[in-house]
């Protein structure tokens, strides 16, 4: 049983990674990945219910971690460092791993069908913030509703954008299916 589990849980953790990986490099590429609206505001409970289970987990392993270290440091086998560490990880880990595992939840899916299927495709959106240059992302364009490493746009060109504000709807444009799809242009919805 115990092998079991933890076979599941490294299986898991390289999708997780396979995914999370994808999502970076279709935004590194200049291409980000925006799942749809409907797809995530229909999905959203499940993918909260599973970065629940999922940073729960999390913080039992590292309440775990913590209670080891902390017995090692009373027995001065333990530097003061990996205990403070290991106190940042029971605080801090189990939310970034909730947030990660939430964004995956919602985007695995239409992610890999708009990559293996995807055709030419239209999708409408909610502005939610149009933002000024970054080292990161110039010209970006928030997208309302989406998760975490989805729905910012960036180079979008600065004439257009300066036309943009929060609430107006925009079509974007690009290689995807109805869940979600590859944005290469943005225009006004019409």
């Amino acid at each position: 049983m115990r092998r079991w589990l933890l076979r599941t849980f490294i299986f898991c953790l390289v999708g997780l990674t396979i995914q999370t990986w994808a999502l970076l490099g279709a935004m590194i590429f200049g291409y980000s990945f925006v799942p749809s609206q409907t797809y995530v505001s229909g999905h959203d409970l499940v993918a909260k219910s599973v970065a629940i289970s999922g940073g729960c987990l999390i913080f039992v392993l590292c309440c775990r971690k913590f209670a080891n270290d902390f017995q090692a440091w009373q027995a001065w086998d333990v530097s003061a460092k990996t205990l403070i560490l290991s106190g940042f990880g029971v605080l801090l880990l189990p939310f970034i791993f909730g947030i990660v595992v939430r964004a995956t939840v919602l985007t695995a899916y239409p992610l890999w069908a708009a990559a293996l299927m995807g055709k030419d495709a239209k999708l409408e959106f909610s502005v939610d913030h149009v933002g000024g240059p970054s080292f990161r992302c110039p010209n970006r364009v928030d997208l309302a509703g989406m998760p975490t490493m989805t729905g910012t746009l960036c180079g979008v060109p600065d004439d257009f954008r300066k036309t943009l504000h929060q609430g107006i709807r925009v079509m974007l444009t690009g290689r995807g299916t109805a869940d979600g799809l590859f944005a290469a242009e943005i225009d006004v919805a019409h």
